[in-house]
């Protein structure tokens, strides 16, 4: 009996540990991301120059990974450059898709506070709805739709509240409305992508960020970030890049910490544990930058929340009863994009 209890608790303590992985791993990259692109290292432009960097980071992540467990002598199954893969029609479009949520995503959170983000990005679980019953022919249900309902009553509220607060920035609901909008095409286009690389996680990770690195190149010089960046300071500054190469990190961990909080616990619980998480990031926000928020700009929050758990949990019930006819789950990260949703 005693034996019993020990495992049970070793068990539960595993699990505990793997979903506080995850929760730091997550709530760690956009803190992390807020802090560069908020003018901590000065005036420059970053939002695209981060985002190319953090893809290279990432491949560098994995070709350094590969090479030390080589030199340990210990056998990993490393992913291979196929060209018919990496330029297939499938992973083009899902890296151009990841290329603008990145970018997005950073222009979103360049303008509004973290405590925001939840609110802002709310509108994925709309368009993700939308888009699959438009172009997958996937069918509504009412609960689909109270869901919607509910995340588009959270989102004006929490603008009219941001608003009356003085911390509205149009730019940055505009950017997250894209940031949202890119983020659906790329959960679309993910399951596409995994069925053409055989649900290898780690190579679609690998051939989705070398995609990223290069579609990001016109951007980040064109927008003259590369040269600003090079023709400053910032190129002397060891925390820059340190902080740069970690999130970079935390891009490609995300996936891995997604994949073993599902192999630990379940995807019921998985898909829980992130709309929690985002509940604890809000809090955290609002505490770590000392800010006020009114009982209505709380409410803004929960009813997003409320119809996000809402879909998944609906989501989870057609998969349980054996439903084909059902949509992608909003909310969920693409275990292997190395640029999953945060």
């Amino acid at each position: 009996m005693y034996e019993d209890d020990q495992q049970i608790r070793r068990k539960y303590t595993l699990v505990a540990g793997v979903v506080m992985l995850y929760w730091f791993v997550s709530i760690s990259m956009v803190f992390m991301n807020k802090h560069i692109l908020s003018g901590t290292f000065g005036d420059e432009e970053l939002t695209i120059f981060s985002a190319w960097f953090q893809s290279m980071a990432a491949v560098g992540s994995i070709l350094c990974i590969g090479y030390g467990f080589g030199k340990c002598g210990v056998k990993i199954k490393m992913p291979k450059v196929e060209p018919n893969q990496l330029y297939a029609r499938t992973m083009i479009m899902l890296s151009i898709s990841t290329v603008c949520s990145l970018t997005f995503n950073n222009l979103m959170l360049k303008h509004i506070g973290v405590a925001f983000y939840q609110v802002a990005r709310s509108f994925t679980i709309i368009f993700t709805i939308g888009l699959s019953a438009c172009i997958l022919g996937k069918g509504l249900t009412p609960r689909a739709l109270i869901s919607c309902f509910l995340v588009v009553c959270g989102f004006f509220i929490g603008i009219d509240q941001e608003d009356v607060s003085g911390t509205l920035s149009v730019f940055g609901v505009i950017y997250g409305l894209l940031a949202s909008l890119s983020a659906a095409v790329s959960g679309i286009l993910f399951k596409k992508a995994e069925s053409l690389l055989e649900s290898d996680s780690l190579k679609l990770a690998y051939y989705n960020n070398i995609n990223c690195m290069v579609f990001f190149l016109p951007l980040v010089f064109g927008s003259g970030q590369f040269t600003a960046v090079f023709e400053s300071d910032l190129i002397y500054s060891l925390k820059f890049w340190l902080l740069l190469t970690i999130t970079g990190c935390l891009s490609l961990a995300i996936g891995w910490v997604s994949a073993l909080q599902i192999k630990f616990t379940s995807p019921i619980a998985h898909h829980l544990s992130i709309n929690a998480k985002s509940v604890v990031q809000t809090v955290l926000a609002v505490l770590f930058y000392n800010e006020s928020k009114t009982l209505f700009w709380w409410l803004g929050n929960f009813l997003v929340v409320a119809g996000v758990l809402m879909y998944t949990l609906t989501k989870i019930f057609q998969e349980k009863n054996g439903n084909s006819n059902e949509l992608p789950k909003a909310g969920s990260k693409p275990i292997s994009n190395g640029h999953a949703k945060m």
